[in-house]
This record gives C-alpha cells, structure tokens and sequence, in this order.
C-alpha cells in the first residue's frame, strides 16, 4: 500500500489559512482518500497544497493523499473502492474502460495537453516518430502511459512494435545518462524532466506525443458509483483543487512549496528555481493550452480526438467520448 500521511498534520498545516470557523468546521469532516499516480513529485503540487494549504479542510474534507505506485496500481485502488478519487491520464482511463466493464468517469481535466514528451540528445536526435525504428526507448514503466503512448506513435507511422526495443528509465533527468552510456537512444518523460533538463542547459530534442496522438493530459478520475452516491462531496473536492490550482497560478510558489514538504518528501526540494519553472511551465503549456475558461474543465473536442486515436490504433471499440467525461460537477465547482 502506499505510504500514508498524518492527516492531523496536514490539517495543522493548513490552519494558518482558515478562520476559526472553518476549523472547527473541519473537525468533522468527510474522511476520503486520494491517491497521485507517482510518488509526491513537483508535477502534483495542486494535490499537496489542497492538503498543506487548507483547501480540503476549507470545504469540510479530511483527506488522506497517498503516492500511488504506478497508473495501473492507481487505478486499481480507484476500482477497488481504496480510494474516491485519482489523478490519470486519460489515455489509461480510457485503455482500462476499453479492457474492463470498470466504470470510470474523469470529472475535471488539469493537464489539457500532455505530459508526455519525446527527449533525445542534439547529437543523434529523434527528430520524429519514423526515427524510432530500430531504436531502444526509455519508458516511464512497462504498460503504463508512456508505453501506450510509443505504441500508438508507433501505429500511427506504421512501425511494428518489434522493431523498438524498451527499457525502464523512470521519470527522472538521470534517463539522459542511460542515454550517455548507450543503453538508450531516447526516453519519453513527463513535463517535469524537460524543465529540470531546460534548466540544466543539457543539449536535447523535445517533441510532445501530442504530434502523434491528441489528447487531454491528465484529470481526476472517480467511479460513477462513487459519484453518485456523493454528488456533493466530488463538487467540494473540485472547488478545493481549483483553489489550489489558481493560488499556484497566482501567488509565489516557493513558499507553497516550502508549506507542502513538512507534509510530503518531495524530490529536489532544495532547488526552488526548478520547481518554479515546472509550475509556471506546466501551468502555461499544459493547464492553459485551451485558455483561461478552460481551466480544470474537460475539453470535449479533446476527448474526441483522443478516442479517434485509439480506435485508429484498435485500442478500443468505443465509439461516444461523452462516457468518459462530465463537467458537471467542476461547472458547479467553479460557480461556487
């Protein structure tokens, strides 16, 4: 199971920013649990700082956030009623809805592109998808988003999938020394190592999947049994994340950033300037890139067009992309 997390702790935390009616209020609050796919890295600052900020406790929630192990262990837990709501890509969403009856619905998009990037060095760079054929690819973990998304890279130019070697490099910028040592040619990463190498000055072609396969990035998934029985619950869960999300947007982050590590181990803490850039970029290539009013909410023409990539591919049969999604309850969220 994942690491848990002092829940008294966080409300503690998060005092700071509530009246003294909220936190009495907070006393007695729904206990739920959230789980981040990978561990507490930068990328899921909006989760940590529902928690360390005071947003959750704002709206009544005591909220256990744990780091999941992985997209399929995360979903897992979702599926298996160990937690009420999860942070995924849309493309394991809808891969694992197309391999089970699962009934999963994504109730807010925070990352309207993707994540995911191609990164090669500037000496012997991939420039595109047809330079993959014969070469080994360095993959965030087997069958998980980034594997989905090489395959469906890979189908779109007509390479068979034999004809690419993988390997495991992690979500790291130290993929760039499996590279070094030529046990790699290239590796896919989320936004956060692009950053971190930008950041660094290391000589490296970047390209988005989304050249390949167009799709929402990442959102908060919950089962529709859940959201029924709870409607209200998801709608205060939303309006806590998108406070957060806008303070992160607005306001400094260092000091966000500072707040969230008495709560959660967070990766290269130390170095604020990178952490900054990952928020400011991630905010403005990924949070953004369908405009202000489209923040937090699902795209429909991008669920669309993710779908056409996967039935494209044979990944699945479906054929409404509306069963994936609802705004429903973020559109209340964001009215409140």
């Amino acid at each position: 199971m994942p690491t848990r997390r002092l829940v008294l702790k966080a409300a503690l935390a998060g005092a700071s920013m509530l009246s003294a009616p909220a936190v009495l209020r907070a006393q007695g609050k729904d206990k739920i649990t959230i789980l981040t796919p990978f561990a507490f890295g930068p990328n899921f600052i909006e989760m940590m700082n529902a928690v360390s900020g005071g947003f959750f406790a704002k709206e009544g929630l005591d909220v256990d956030l744990q780091a999941g192990r992985g997209g399929s262990q995360t979903l897992q837990q979702l599926i298996a009623g160990k937690a009420e709501l999860i942070r995924i890509s849309s493309i394991e969403q809808m891969r694992a809805m197309a391999a089970s009856p699962a009934n999963l619905v994504c109730v807010s998009t925070l990352y309207q592109s993707s994540t995911f990037h191609m990164v090669s060095p500037k000496s012997k760079p991939i420039k595109s998808a047809e330079d993959l054929k014969g070469k080994t690819v360095g993959l965030v973990s087997v069958g998980g988003s980034t594997e989905i998304f090489l395959d469906l890279m890979l189908h779109k130019v007509g390479i068979a999938p034999s004809e690419v070697k993988r390997e495991v490099s992690g979500d790291t910028p130290a993929a760039l020394q499996f590279v070094n040592a030529g046990r790699i040619d290239c590796f896919i990463c989320s936004i956060n190592v692009v950053v971190a190498l930008r950041e660094m000055n290391a000589p490296v072609e970047v390209w988005s999947t989304d050249r390949y396969a167009p799709m929402p990035g990442q959102g908060y998934v919950v089962t529709r049994e859940a959201l029924e029985k709870k409607p209200d619950q998801f709608v205060r869960i939303l309006r806590a994340l998108t406070g957060s999300v806008n303070e992160l947007i607005t306001q400094p982050t260092g000091p966000i950033f500072d707040r969230a590590a008495k709560i959660f181990e967070i990766p290269r803490i130390d170095n604020k300037q990178e952490l900054t850039a990952i928020v400011k970029t991630s905010a403005e290539e990924l949070w953004l890139s369908h405009g202000r009013d489209n923040l937090m909410r699902n795209v429909p023409k991008l669920w669309a067009e993710g779908l056409d990539t996967l039935r494209a591919s044979n990944m699945s049969k479906e054929t409404n992309p509306e069963v994936f999604y609802t705004n429903t309850y973020i559109d209340q969220a964001l009215k409140s």
